[in-house]
């Protein structure tokens, strides 16, 4: 197996004697990113954990939660498949292996749309939560601890785009991001209390909420200014983004005017600062948002979800 000076594997180098790379997909978060074929299972994608991910993280919890995960085969959350390592070059490199999502990421259609309509935001938020609420109900709870629109995939290989949430687990450390655009961008979805280390199930709500409330209104709860600060200064952009939040956000209906008055008090209730104040797990939030969109959960699930607009 070889690899060329631009990026780690080319097309037609097979890793472990399984995975045959089809293409280079590109670099995320946590490394580089491959379509891939298994010998027997299909198109799949590898993730190759970069040094910096490896030096800062708990490679033994990613792989349990993995294994957890790998048993999942729930339709709104990216199937996991394995995780192990490879020698490349005298070097071993660790990935992990998950399903291919023919679509885009809610980034990419919000990069688009800006502000997507009611039925869709609820829409994809149901789907969202749904995969939560099956995680959280794991002993102990699953936690996502990195969600945003780059991690939610909306697949478009069925009649009805399906939403999904990918690389659950993966966000082990805050310290593993560098670059002012990277951190800054991650950091804006991260519940109060990650700031000091601490991940519950309701940090992931906060962050979910955050996705929702940039769903309805094109904008984020607070406003942060990061022109100023140096790029990769972690503890300059949290103390912007801890300056920011001192203010209460503005109802999504300030923006969007067919916000009702019971979505604006969810949206609130689901990204509140106080742990308190905050839905404390997916279940209760989805209950609101089924309440809210009149509809049972068996109704939802029976009818081929919300009606997606964007097309």
């Amino acid at each position: 197996m070889t690899s060329n000076t631009k990026n780690l594997l080319k097309k037609g180098d097979m890793i472990n004697g399984t995975y045959t790379v089809q293409c280079f997909i590109g670099k995320g978060a946590f490394g580089e990113v491959y379509r891939v074929k298994h010998k027997f299972m299909g198109i799949q994608v590898i993730k190759i954990f970069d040094d910096d991910y490896v030096a800062n993280t708990d490679l033994e919890a990613v792989t349990n939660e993995a294994r957890v995960l790998s048993e999942l085969t729930h339709k709104n959350i990216v199937r996991v498949f394995d995780a192990n390592s490879f020698e490349l070059q005298g070097k071993t490199r660790y990935f992990i292996t998950m399903g291919f999502v023919s679509g885009e990421s809610l980034s990419q259609l919000m990069q688009r749309e800006i502000t997507l309509s009611v039925d869709v935001s609820l829409s994809i938020q149901i789907a969202i939560l749904q995969g939560l609420n099956e995680v959280q109900q794991k002993t102990p709870p699953i936690i996502h601890r990195d969600i945003s629109p780059d991690n939610i995939l909306l697949s478009y290989d069925e009649d009805m785009p399906r939403a999904l949430l990918s690389d659950f687990g993966l966000a082990q450390s805050v310290d593993q991001m560098s670059g002012i655009a990277d951190a800054a961008g991650k950091y804006l979805y991260l519940a109060p209390e990650c700031f000091w280390g601490v991940y519950l199930p309701a940090s992931d709500i906060f962050s979910a909420g955050i996705v929702l409330y940039r769903m309805l209104t094109g904008s984020f709860p607070w406003n942060y200014d990061f022109d100023m600060l140096a790029a990769g200064d972690s503890d300059s952009i949290t103390t912007m983004i801890m300056k920011g939040r001192k203010v209460d956000p503005a109802p999504p209906s300030l923006f969007n005017e067919l916000c009702s008055q019971n979505l604006d008090k969810i949206v609130l209730k689901a990204i509140s600062k106080d742990l308190d104040g905050r839905y404390s797990n997916a279940s209760t939030f989805l209950d609101d948002l089924l309440d809210e969109n009149n509809i049972s959960l068996g109704d939802y699930i029976g009818r081929d979800s919300v009606k997606f607009l964007y097309y």
